[in-house]
């Protein structure tokens, strides 16, 4: 699907009015909506093969009774996780493409699961996620294995898809980015049951986690068909980069996602915990995290322009590789922006989706999956 992103005047202010949370109502300021905020630029590159993914990914969950359904597909459709993938990977196509959309598509419907009391129970969320972690540990499909429900067996088709042809060491890493993604749904619900967090900084540190970016980074390389070495991937500057890539992506999201998330009422968001800190307007709490956002997108874009000279001792064929993973972290922070005002996920619709108790129709395929112990995750 090619296409303008829309500029600040095209899109529409929709966080208007007042939105009700658990314990009072704030003004939503428009400019909470305007792509003018931010001082980096939304994606202008995108895949030719949007409309392809955008069928297969819905033929895919489809296929695992993710949708109750016509209505649900509908509802899904209008969130356009196609998009997204392909702002992320303007550069695939195919079957390639797909798989990453898949993968967005299961990301979003996976992260739904906890937007009511579930995610408020951490006993409960240790014993959905542990089939998924189970996964993670198989080689392969085990023969004959009893029916484990939608978002388990459809996470195993794509894990399965994902690791084809991979190396050990790309594998591992993969793995490892899953584990902090899964084991950041348990630490949300257990902050849920204590107190609020107490900083912005400990908002981040738990997103750079639960926001699943770095697997969507990891994704570059299988693609691109090279690994990164192990030193390089997790030395400076690359590791640095990709936290930036993590923040920036975080502040966005809890800017667009704030209306969203006010009438959930949820807690781990910058920009609700940075207005409780400060005391200030909500308008003043969306400039401040804008502002953080912009800081850690410059330093990224002035980090890699010193690659060449940090990578001088490298072949070039190694830098090549660095080249097109930095440009994969670029694709995501500005593609995320740009699918950010394209969605009907923050908009009026996506509030009204989560308001007065509401969930969305796939929200509650985590009753589905086989009970486990319990056990704590590794």
């Amino acid at each position: 699907m090619e296409g303008p992103v829309p500029g600040a005047d095209a899109v529409p202010y929709v966080l208007r009015g007042r939105i009700r949370t658990m314990d009072q109502a704030v003004a939503l300021p428009s400019a909470a909506r305007s792509a003018a905020l931010f001082g980096f630029p939304p994606a202008d590159l995108i895949s030719p093969d949007a409309e392809a993914a955008r069928r297969h990914t819905i033929e895919w969950l489809s296929r695992y009774g993710v949708f109750p359904g016509d209505a649900s597909v509908a509802e899904y459709d209008a969130l356009r996780f196609d998009l997204l993938a392909a702002y992320f990977y303007p550069g695939e196509t195919g079957a390639d493409l797909a798989l990453g959309n898949d993968l967005c598509g299961w990301y979003f419907v996976f992260d739904d699961q906890f937007d009511g009391e579930l995610g408020c129970r951490p006993g409960e969320v240790s014993r959905l996620l542990d089939p998924i972690v189970q996964v993670t540990r198989e080689a392969g499909e085990p023969a004959g294995h009893a029916p484990e429900g939608p978002l388990v067996e459809s996470f195993r088709d794509l894990w399965r898809r994902i690791h084809e042809g991979r190396p050990r060491v790309w594998r591992d890493r993969f793995r490892h980015h899953w584990m902090e993604y899964l084991t950041s749904y348990h630490r949300e619900a257990l902050d849920r049951t204590r107190s609020r967090p107490r900083s912005v900084e400990a908002v981040v540190a738990l997103r750079r986690h639960s926001i699943g970016v770095q697997p969507c980074l990891d994704l570059n390389e299988r693609f691109g068909g090279y690994t990164l070495p192990d030193a390089l991937h997790g030395g400076f500057p690359l590791a640095q980069m990709r936290e930036a890539t993590d923040d920036v992506v975080v502040f966005t999201n809890d800017i667009v996602s704030l209306g969203k998330e006010l009438a959930a009422g949820d807690v781990h968001n910058s920009v609700i915990v940075q207005r409780e800190l400060s005391g200030g307007t909500l308008e003043e709490a969306v400039r401040h995290i804008a502002g953080l956002a912009d800081s850690r997108y410059r330093w990224f874009e002035e980090t890699a322009a010193r690659l060449p000279a940090l990578l001088a001792g490298t072949g070039a064929e190694t830098r090549l590789h660095v080249g097109h993973y930095v440009d994969g972290m670029r694709n995501v922070m500005r593609g995320n922006l740009a699918w950010s005002f394209l969605t009907a996920r923050y908009d009026e619709r996506g509030i009204a989706a989560v308001s007065s108790g509401r969930q969305r129709p796939w929200a509650g395929l985590g009753a589905c999956a086989v009970p486990m112990s319990g056990r704590p995750l590794p």
